[in-house]
């Protein structure tokens, strides 16, 4: 009976720890898709106004937010990951574009945002 006990509690300690680390990995997840929704709005606010300047400055910031987890959503949600880069790296090279193409950006940044709101969804 002892064993028994003892097997249930190993057993059940590490499930906690692998549950744990699942519950890590989406708030990682979690936390950088809303930082990158808070980008594409500056960077959509930006777009509307014309603002060039605006839009080179806060475009790149995507790559740096999306390369804090994106292995953890290529490994997890690898259709997402394919949909996010699709639209992630086109946005970003039209931000730094020496003239702005305001629909061309805006549409790519939309889809870029639609597909974050798609992973946000789903990592909930």
């Amino acid at each position: 009976m002892k064993k028994l006990t003892t097997m249930v509690l190993a057993f059940g300690f590490g499930s906690a720890l692998v549950l744990a680390g699942c519950n890590s990995t989406n708030s990682k997840v979690s936390d950088g898709v809303n930082k990158m929704l808070a980008t594409t709005e500056q960077l959509s606010k930006a777009i509307e106004s014309g603002d060039q300047a605006k839009v080179k400055e806060v475009g790149p910031k995507l790559e740096d937010q999306w390369s804090s987890f994106e292995e953890d959503v290529k490994k997890d949600n690898k259709d997402l990951y394919e949909k996010i880069e699709k639209y992630l790296d086109p946005t970003i090279a039209g931000s730094e574009a020496s003239t702005l193409d305001k629909d061309a950006i805006g549409t790519l940044n939309d889809q870029l945002t639609d597909a974050l709101k798609e992973l946000d969804k789903k990592t909930k």
